[in-house]
This record gives structure tokens, sequence and C-alpha cells, in this order.
């Protein structure tokens, strides 16, 4: 790298870290992707898990799939509890 292009990064480098600082407390404000219920449909839960609706009720009928309960005949999904689940490896 010439020795201009090394003086005009060092010039510009506090305004970018601010930048990118301003980027990333935005984001964790808005929260990471899009916002859901207090409880989610299997196909809102397969969403937030990336898996199935047919790998989603497999696993919920072999009792891997934490915060699922029936409601009104349909199964749904406790939102918190499931994200929790995928943030601790959970998939």
């Amino acid at each position: 790298m010439s020795s201009i292009a090394l003086a005009l990064l060092d010039e510009l480098r506090p305004e970018l870290v601010s930048l990118i600082q301003a980027a990333v407390e935005s984001a964790l404000q808005k929260g990471s992707g899009p916002q859901y219920p207090e409880k989610v449909t299997v196909s809102q839960a397969c969403e937030i898990t990336g898996y199935s609706k047919n790998s989603l009720y497999q696993m919920h009928c072999r009792g891997q799939v934490p915060g699922a309960q029936k409601v009104r005949g349909k199964l749904v999904f406790d939102t918190a509890t499931l994200r929790e689940w995928v943030n601790n490896g959970g998939i």
C-alpha cells in the first residue's frame, strides 16, 4: 500500500470506527431478524430454526423441541424458549 493510502486510512480510521459502532448499536436495538409474537405457528418456528415443517413435527413428537404446546388443536411454540434453544445449539 502506498504512503498516501496509508495516511488516508489513518485519517479516516476514527470516523470508520464510529460509523461501525453506530451501526452495531442500531442493529442490537432493533434486534436481529423479524419480530415474532410470544407464540408462533409451526411455519414461523421453521423460519426461526431453519428446520422444515416435517423435521420440526418429528422432533416435537420425540420431545426434542422445548416450548411446544397444543392450543385449540394446533401446535404452537413459545418464541423466547425456541430462540433460547436455537442460541444454545439446540439445532
